[in-house]
């Protein structure tokens, strides 16, 4: 997916320019919006119908000093109707990473009505575009579409974050919620400075999903750009990082599905957490310890999590390997009888039962798909993949 072509073409891959976008942009210190602790930067990005844009975004870092070679960091991509917060980037930085967190529809966190959570937010100066739908801008040309504009919004501020002193380049990775996990989806394959890329909700393959991004994705050209252009399944290829995918059993934007084949399509080790009927936002998407765990086992030396092999079915019973540093606490077969659309299937649990790195289960009468799930003596949990049952 790397296109270098003559000796004056610069490298691109898809429609984003690579060598402008590993430069370290233009920023400044902003008191726009200030916050106790952290730095309010605005940055400049890719221009917008030839106009300038600038990104308003949050830099923390860990109190004390940096540790021998910079903190480890993290970059954090909201989701729809999110913006730069503050509260994202102090849970890593007590964590010990270094964050920052931006806002990808041209604004400041500021609301015109300050008391009224849902009034329209103040622009920065030079704004970017704003979302419209879901790729509902598709028919514009590309670098005039909302996405483009924030996949490049979000590697600049890894660029800029890279660029801080106290700051270890060889130790950043980046998160996202929502359409930020989808962001983050193709982001990974983009860039491949990154260390780790952790997707929530959002993932890859979004036109076939049965949620309510694939069905807003129309057939025809609108498919056709997102995948060609956007999709992350465009980029899985180049992805040879450690991924960790969180969803919830019944998301109504994300099917399991999609996540699952974008786990599966990835070329480095991938681990997935789906969580019955997680909430879908930006604060229970953000609130998971499992989150903050992997990215210390990847680049803190941190404790791994629960690791599991394909799940195997023979007859009614179900097993599956996994590797384990901690003792696990619990083990559960989880299962549906249901057909007919992801996010409105029913699903159950019974205990698992644990003989050493095995897990097995009987698989209740009538069961379409199951997956197991774990959980250590942290109290940290991680799943297989699901797996359908073939009657």
């Amino acid at each position: 997916m790397l296109a270098v072509g003559t000796a004056q073409a610069e490298p691109t891959m898809g429609p984003w320019n690579l060598d402008t976008l590993f430069r370290t942009p233009q920023w400044e210190q902003t008191e726009i919006a200030k916050k106790p602790g952290l730095q309010g930067i605005l940055y400049d990005s890719v221009s917008y119908l030839g106009k300038r844009v600038q990104v308003f975004a949050y830099y923390g870092v860990p109190e004390g000093e940096a540790p021998a070679g910079g903190w480890p960091a993290v970059v954090c991509v909201h989701g729809g109707g999110g913006t730069a917060f503050d509260e994202w980037v102090q849970r890593w930085n007590l964590r010990g990473y270094a964050a920052i967190s931006m806002d990808l529809e041209g604004n400041t966190p500021l609301r015109q009505t300050p008391d009224d959570a849902k009034s329209t937010r103040i622009p920065t100066q030079n704004p970017g575009p704003a979302r419209g739908g879901v790729f509902n801008d598709f028919a514009e040309p590309i670098n005039e579409q909302w996405y483009y504009h924030a996949v490049s919004q979000v590697i600049l501020a890894h660029s800029l974050t890279r660029s801080f002193p106290e700051v270890n380049p060889d130790k950043v990775g980046i998160t996202g919620i929502s359409w930020g996990g989808t962001l983050t989806s193709t982001i990974m394959g983009v860039d491949p400075r990154f260390k780790f890329a952790i997707p929530v909700y959002g993932c890859g393959f979004l036109p076939d999903g049965d949620g309510h991004q694939g069905e807003a994705i129309k057939p025809g050209e609108h498919t056709r750009v997102v995948l060609e252009n956007f999709d992350g399944s465009a980029y899985f290829e180049n992805v040879k990082i450690p991924t960790f995918w969180v969803n919830g059993t019944n998301d109504m934007h994300f099917p399991m599905p999609s996540t699952q084949a974008s786990s599966r399509a990835v070329k480095g080790p991938a681990m997935i957490r789906y969580e019955l009927e997680m909430p879908h936002g930006h604060g229970p998407g953000w609130r998971p310890e499992e989150i903050y765990a992997f990215a210390d086992s990847v680049v803190k030396g941190g404790t791994p999590l629960v690791r599991f092999f394909p799940l195997h079915i023979v007859g009614n019973q179900a097993s599956v390997n996994l590797e384990t540093v901690e003792s696990l606490a619990s083990a559960s077969l989880w299962f549906t009888r249901d057909f007919g659309a992801w996010p409105q299937r029913k699903w159950h649990r019974v205990a698992a039962k644990v003989a050493g790195n095995v897990l097995s289960a009987e698989i209740p009468e009538g069961t379409v798909a199951c997956f197991f799930s774990a959980t250590d003596q942290r109290g940290l949990m991680t799943t297989s993949e699901f797996k359908l049952r073939e009657n």
